[in-house]
């Protein structure tokens, strides 16, 4: 275990990249408040913008506490030089995502304890804003650290196990300790134990506020983390028992995804509405007022969505196992209309019930995302949720993406595979095998089962089939313009309920609006 010093040594030694890409960067003749909206949002970005407006009055304390003030200091021209000059995150890595996953927590915390104010008629500023949001420094700088760690104890924490426990066996120290000493460093703002003020009038407003603010910083933090994790989950209820007492509110848990929908419009940039978007897709809107969430118009269509027909261009979807077998196919099931997809469904597993770790309800949430094209601003954003939507709507376990690399499907993200290392890595070469060629070709699914496993271990790579282990396992080629791009691998592994023709037909829609939402993101 490293102690405290070690933890520093590393800390002096870390370059604090930024979120931010340089692209994003609006043009050297933008007006500032431009720079500063947009620059809001990533507080990496403005640590740096802090600490050396600081710097500029030769003081060790912190005397810049808002980005106003920081940009006022430095100057348009210092602001964009240093906006270009600080290293910006690797953009796939595991400690970018959690990274990116803390900062949304982070910032979701913040439109929370705003809001909150609000109703408690509480002065609401911007250095508090910035305080809250450097509440949780500590977790993003853990995060590029050490990922691994980070993404077991989020793991421990799904077990039921405590983050704060957790964290103080990683770090040797209490996290807020750790997380004071890293403000210290950055010259950043943190909440007081005194508040000077002038006048007796003042002096209560302050006292009030400071009690206020002592109570929902931690509560807001670990309210937006237990979100994130599970909307069912105990820890959840108990903060919204704890919400219901403190402000006063009976009704706290479906105001509670008011207030996140409120977080998602506030912050336009992926990684800062990610937490938001990803907890309303955990929501049952169903059960919950239209006026404390999505309007009557989102409703409407969310509750017909499993009614609706399916619109909009998508590309064909088949389960042919090549082209060869298409054309030895009889004539006159061809000529009876039945596509490819019915032809193999018609030998697959018969089972057609539902499981019942299904959620339609988030599936349908992100699909209605999807097709909206409004919800969504890089391509990176729709994989994080569609990703999400796999594991929690449809109850997939693992899940691979493979890319096309030099005549090879390399995986270059995955969810649930952190104990699989041959998925992680998986390596196929494309013409290895007719079907990985035909899926290389055009857009099309497969689902292996039971009834041809035998057969997709005779045309499928060695590889894939020793990394599945698994009766039953779905692939799906996805196609940007001409081009295919992305091949998906999913299983329920684990599940106490085998895949069936439900789990492959849910699949199969869920990834058309997927690959749609995609297409719309092009230049």
């Amino acid at each position: 275990m490293m102690n405290d010093s070690d933890w520093f040594t590393r800390v002096q030694q870390l370059q604090l990249p930024a979120v931010l890409p340089l692209d994003a960067l609006p043009p050297a003749g933008a007006p500032l408040s431009e720079w500063m909206n947009l620059i809001r949002e990533d507080p990496l970005l403005t640590i740096h913008l802090f600490r050396y407006a600081n710097k500029m009055l030769a003081s060790n304390d912190v005397s810049v506490k808002t980005l106003d003030q920081a940009v006022t200091l430095l100057g348009s021209k210092r602001l964009i030089a240093l906006s270009a000059k600080v290293l910006r995150v690797q953009a796939d890595s595991a400690s970018t995502k959690g990274l990116l996953r803390a900062i949304g927590d982070s910032l979701l915390a913040a439109s929370l304890m705003r809001q909150w104010f609000e109703i408690r008629q509480i002065p609401w500023s911007e250095a508090d804003y910035w305080m809250t949001l450097f509440y949780d420094l500590g977790l993003w700088v853990i995060w590029l650290l050490e990922p691994e760690k980070m993404e077991s104890i989020e793991l421990g924490v799904k077990q039921g196990k405590h983050r704060d426990a957790l964290l103080r066996d990683l770090l040797g120290m209490e996290p807020r300790a750790w997380n004071e000493q890293l403000c210290l460093y950055f010259q950043l703002p943190v909440l007081h134990e005194t508040v000077t003020t002038t006048s007796l009038s003042d002096s209560r407003i302050q006292a009030f506020k400071q009690s206020a603010l002592k109570f929902f910083l931690p509560f807001s933090h670990e309210l937006a983390f237990v979100v994130r994790q599970d909307w069912q989950s105990e820890a959840l209820e108990a903060l919204c028992r704890t919400g219901e007492i403190s402000l006063g509110l009976t009704e706290f848990r479906p105001m509670l995804k008011r207030w996140v929908t409120s977080a998602a419009r506030e912050f336009k940039l992926p990684h800062a509405a990610l937490a938001a978007r990803r907890l309303l897709a955990q929501q049952p809107s169903s059960t919950l007022p239209a006026r404390n969430g999505f309007n009557d118009h989102d409703m409407a269509l969310a509750s017909k969505l499993s009614k609706l027909p399916d619109v909009g261009e998508r590309p064909k979807l088949s389960n042919a196992w090549s082209a060869t077998e298409l054309r030895q196919r009889p004539r006159a099931a061809q000529a009876s209309g039945r596509s490819a997809i019915d032809l193999f469904e018609a030998t697959a597993a018969p089972s057609q019930i539902k499981r019942i770790a299904v959620d339609l309800n988030i599936q349908r949430e992100i699909r209605r995302q999807f097709r909206n094209q409004q919800s969504w601003y890089s391509p990176s954003e729709i994989q994080e949720s569609a990703l999400y939507g796999l594991q929690r709507g449809l109850s997939l376990s693992r899940i691979v993406a493979l890319e096309v690399s030099h005549g090879f499907w390399q995986a270059f993200d995955s969810e649930g595979c952190q104990q699989h290392s041959l998925l992680q890595t998986l390596k196929l070469p494309i013409h290895s095998s007719d079907i990985l060629l035909e899926l290389s070709k055009r857009v099309t699914a497969l689902w292996v089962n039971p009834s041809n496993r035998h057969k997709a271990e005779k045309s499928l790579p060695p590889a894939l089939i020793a990394a599945a282990s698994e009766d039953h396992f779905f692939l799906r080629s996805f196609a940007i313009g001409p081009d295919i791009t992305m091949l998906l691998y999913v299983d329920g592994f684990n599940q106490p309920e085998s895949l069936n023709a439900v789990d492959y037909r849910l699949f199969r829609e869920y990834c058309a609006d997927w690959n749609t939402a995609l297409n719309k993101m092009r230049p």
